[in-house]
């Protein structure tokens, strides 16, 4: 089982790292195609003067400064956890991917607005007529754009569940920088667009107007990008809950355990675009744990149960001598079986967590804590001792006989009434209503 677990966490932390440097290569490749356009565009907007290709220019590089903080971001989210940060450092890249929106938001499109209602307000008298380097130039730029930006469509779409929609996948994703890449690529091939258009309209009517109103439409559009963004990584470095198809589908784990009964105030939140914890409190049923362990302390109970049957019995001075012997023998015995108890529970979240990791494997933080609805009583002590006696008892067989069909020190015990049954109550000894949940696997 610890082999299991170990390997299990090998599987998860290779799947994390594939995933992580899949974005790396898309940033990279974003990044390396907007350092070359953006000197082009700088040369075509000092070679024209055009507001929209000034625009443009701020445009990459807001995006080249944009795609070299979220490689910071993902340098520092593959940090290993500590005791300064328990939950890593997944929200890394959350952080620098919001500093890269307000650069977006404030830098990117106040600069290209200001110049551009500027030109607006008082047309320059410098824009006369366009050369063929700026059509070259935006003809270049977005040819490098719509490559990058067909490359990240098509890691994403290799990425979309069976059974939903690329758009509603993108509406989900959780990993800021290919978000970005989308947007800005999207945005890039869209204002480069706009910048044609402008452009064609000043030099076809001579009216420095049009390519006023193209900047301020690019302004535009980087102000609505930076805001996505701003908002996305906002509401994940707030700690968003994991999606309810998965709190859901590690509930049905749980509750499919027949050492479990209970599953109750579930927490959830990402720490990272592939990462999450999660933790419930659990109620653990204390007649399946019994039954795990009886084979071992069956005859040892016995043996002292005997024990004590023969001191009562006998007449000789030594009897008041065995007698304590006897009762230091279960009082041991008892700390053993509490112990084993404990460790029966230790092994049954070891291969819990395995299990929902098998199937999530971005469950990289799982908190089970036991916690019954009846942890403030003794199950021994209930009222109705009668009717929860006969319910144990076959709650223990129905455990004994599933567990262990032929082994011989486990034979089911006789069901016997201590007293007059009385309707059923909600109260459940040793954390069960007396029907196991499940025949099938633990």
């Amino acid at each position: 089982a610890g082999r299991s677990f170990k390997k299990r966490k090998l599987e998860m932390k290779q799947h994390l790292d594939d995933a992580r440097a899949k974005t790396v290569k898309n940033v990279q490749r974003a990044l390396a195609g907007n350092v070359v356009i953006c000197g082009a565009k700088l040369g075509a907007w000092l070679s024209s003067g055009s507001p929209s290709m000034l625009s443009e220019f701020v445009h990459s590089c807001v995006d080249c400064g944009n795609q070299s903080l979220l490689l910071v971001g993902l340098r520092d989210s593959r940090n290993l956890a500590d005791r300064a940060h328990p939950y890593g450092y997944g929200k890394a890249v959350y952080f620098w991917a919001l500093v890269s929106a307000l650069g977006t938001f404030f830098l990117g499109a106040g600069v290209s607005m200001t110049h551009s209602v500027g030109e607006l307000m008082h047309p320059s008298s410098l824009i006369a007529e366009y050369g063929p380097e700026v059509g070259a130039v935006l003809a270049f730029s977005l040819l490098v754009d719509g490559y990058v930006l067909s490359r990240t469509l098509y890691e994403v779409r290799s990425t979309v569940p069976e059974g939903m929609s690329f758009w509603k996948h993108v509406s989900q994703l959780r990993d800021p920088a290919t978000l970005a890449i989308l947007l800005e690529d999207g945005a890039a091939c869209l204002g480069i667009v706009m910048a044609c258009t402008g452009i064609a309209a000043t030099h076809a009517s001579g009216l420095v107007v049009f390519d006023g109103l193209a900047g301020v439409s690019i302004s535009a559009l980087l102000a609505t990008m930076g805001i996505i963004l701003v908002r996305v990584n906002h509401r994940f470095l707030l700690g968003q809950a994991v999606d309810r198809e998965i709190t859901g589908g590690i509930e049905r784990i749980l509750l499919a355990r027949r050492s479990i009964d209970h599953v109750h105030s579930v927490q959830s939140q990402w720490t990272g675009p592939d990462t999450f914890s999660y933790k419930a409190e659990v109620d653990f049923d204390g007649t399946f744990l019994a039954a795990k362990l009886m084979p071992r302390y069956q005859s040892e109970f016995l043996q002292v149960n005997n024990s004590n049957n023969s001191n009562s019995n006998s007449n000789n001075t030594s009897t008041t001598q065995q007698q304590s012997s006897s009762s230091s023998d279960l009082r041991v015995l008892l700390s053993w079986y509490a112990e084993d108890v404990m460790r029966t529970v230790e092994r049954e979240v070891r291969h819990i967590e395995s299990e929902i990791r098998k199937e999530y494997p971005g469950a990289e933080y799982i908190e089970l804590e036991p916690m019954s609805k009846d942890a403030d009583r003794f199950a021994i002590d209930d009222g109705m001792e009668a009717q929860l006696r006969r319910i144990e008892i076959e709650a223990l067989n129905r455990y004994l006989k599933s567990l262990y069909h032929n082994h011989p020190s486990t034979q089911p015990m006789p069901t016997t009434n201590t007293g007059t049954d009385t309707p059923s109550s909600t109260h459940r000894s040793s954390s069960t209503t007396g029907v196991p949940k499940k025949d099938g696997t633990e």
